[in-house]
């Protein structure tokens, strides 16, 4: 629509260039008596043009007898006015004068035509003029006879109304066909129209397409209204003799206009051929890069520069990047490309996307740095400075996670670089990932006690791998405890922080069980009792008894 929209521009400031106005009327002609001359110096007077029944007759340059151009176009259409208001229309005819022509009605000289009157530019003669005011005069009084005819006005009024039906009837089966193609094609949009994607990215949904389809629809039908009361206006207008002019000035503006849109479509014909040629050359070509790196997308072909992950965008780089090379060489055959118009469209383009293009362009440099250092992908279970969680997608602008509480957190690509990047998914393979939590128990209990009673929560949490088997490390000798550091393998990363928290529980629970408290002490002396939770009391208020089933039932299984 748009390159249509560029074309019909085109079309019209070419038809409109062609008519740019009437040349400046030349001075009378030396020696010519009875005709005054323009002093020398003084611009001619602009021209006048004699109208008759909104029909143009003659247009007068030349000051004759002492009066200017609108004078006597004034008085022309006076005297004609007058002889059609008695009833004395006859035949016209012209006399040759030494000072030009004179035109006469039955016999009556109404006017005469001075060579001064003629356009300069035009380059026609006095002849050649005077045939067609005399064409045009003649057709003037005719319908001035027929405005004073009763059976020719009703004739004419009744073909109106007639033309009025048949115009109102068509605007009814408009608005009735508009409706049933627009259900019709929604109908069809949401049955066989999905999504529509272009190398994975989502560019414009069913609704969306709906929307565009009904406004393309609704631009049709509006179109098909107005050239109908474009039609409808013109027929009307000629029926009658004072406004048949109007009529015909519209009728020819319409066939010129659609002839002149003929006429430039024709014109266009080899240069969109042209660009269809490059065009499916160049799908052609995607298509077969595409082929190309399916199986490495796939993992059915490993390469030494190429894996699944840098595979995808690296065919999507060099797909953008063949297209922009078929547009800047289609784009020279493009309809109108070398208007005006079409060049301020691409400069101001230009400008929009320069000024609006660092951030993009970071963003995008950050997601190839991304991508291709292969710090994660798609389904990786990662920690990302505060937010933990799954990756969903790694775009080019932005990488969308999903925490276990269920919420999507977009971070822009350029806040990445610069951040700490956890893999908890990379290296798991066959083993899992080691999750690991730490305790902090005085130097009074013994860590054997200590580390058997971190193995018996690890043996108790069922998310944890019993292969290889958890272990324990003492990362620390504090001045008034030590650090424990239990360690154990967990087969799916994305539920860590589940896992931990079942683990911290379980800890709590066999500490408890063996009367050991967990405490890291600062004191000045040891408490007169332990400080431990006995077992008859785990299960106080708001503790639910069907974790007593449970427990229970864990202590008769290990």
């Amino acid at each position: 629509m748009a390159k249509k929209a560029v074309m019909i521009a085109l079309c019209w400031a070419g038809f409109w260039a062609g008519f740019c106005g009437w040349a400046e009327g030349q001075g009378p002609r030396p020696g010519s008596p009875g005709i005054e001359k323009a002093p020398a110096g003084v611009n001619a007077p602009p021209p006048a043009v004699v109208m008759i029944y909104n029909r143009p007759i003659v247009a007068f340059r030349d000051n004759v007898f002492g009066s200017s151009p609108q004078q006597r176009a004034r008085g022309t259409e006076e005297r004609i006015n007058a002889l059609i208001e008695s009833g004395q229309i006859g035949a016209v005819s012209t006399r040759p004068t030494s000072e030009g022509p004179i035109f006469s009605i039955a016999g009556r000289a109404v006017f005469i035509l001075s060579p001064g009157d003629l356009d300069p530019v035009a380059g026609e003669s006095v002849e050649q003029v005077a045939e067609r005011v005399v064409k045009n005069l003649t057709l003037a009084l005719d319908e001035a006879r027929e405005a004073r005819s009763i059976p020719i006005l009703l004739r004419s009024a009744g073909y109106t109304a007639l033309a009025t039906v048949v115009f109102l009837a068509f605007l009814w089966g408009l608005l009735r066909g508009f409706r049933w193609l627009r259900n019709r094609l929604e109908a069809l949009e949401r049955k066989h129209l999905g999504k529509i994607r272009l190398e994975g990215l989502t560019l414009v949904e069913t609704e969306q397409v709906i929307l565009l389809t009904n406004f393309l629809v609704r631009i049709v039908f509006w179109a098909l209204g107005l050239v109908a009361g474009y039609v409808w206006l013109s027929y009307s207008l000629q029926r009658f003799p004072y406004t048949r002019a109007w009529g015909e000035g519209l009728r020819s503006f319409l066939a010129q206009t659609a002839k002149m849109m003929i006429i430039s479509a024709v014109d266009a014909l080899p240069g969109i051929f042209i660009v269809a040629v490059i065009f499916f050359l160049t799908r052609f070509v995607t298509r077969v890069i595409k082929a190309s790196f399916s199986p490495v997308e796939k993992g059915h072909l490993k390469t030494r520069l190429l894996d699944p992950d840098t595979a995808i965008p690296t065919r999507k780089i060099l797909v953008t990047c063949i297209w922009l090379f078929a547009l800047v060489m289609m784009y020279p055959y493009i309809p109108g490309s070398s208007s005006d118009a079409f060049k301020g469209i691409g400069i101001f383009v230009g400008l929009i996307a320069s000024l609006g293009s660092t951030a993009l362009v970071g963003q995008a440099a950050s997601g190839l740095v991304l991508t291709y250092s292969r710090a994660f992908r798609a389904g990786d279970y990662v920690r990302i400075g505060d937010t933990e969680g799954t990756v969903l997608s790694l775009g080019m602008l932005s990488t969308k996670i999903r925490t276990p509480k269920r919420e999507e957190v977009t971070i822009p690509n350029a806040g990445l670089i610069g951040a700490t990047i956890k893999n908890y998914s990379r290296l798991a393979g066959t083993e899992g990932i080691i999750v690991h939590t730490t305790v902090t128990i005085g130097y009074s209990t013994p860590w054997r006690q200590v580390h058997a009673m971190l193995l018996m929560a690890a043996d108790r949490t069922a998310e944890l791998k019993k292969e290889p088997k958890p272990f324990v490390l003492q990362t620390s000798l504090s001045d008034f405890y030590i650090e424990y550091q239990l360690n154990a393998h967990l087969e799916r990363p994305e539920t860590r922080i589940r896992t931990l928290a079942a683990l911290h529980a379980n800890i709590q629970d066999v500490f408890n069980e063996h009367g050991v408290q967990i405490m890291s002490p600062h004191y000045e002396s040891d408490p007169a009792g332990k400080v431990w939770v006995p077992r008859e009391k785990w299960f106080e208020p708001p503790a639910k008894s069907s974790e007593r089933t449970t427990e229970s039932r864990k202590e008769q299984g290990s």
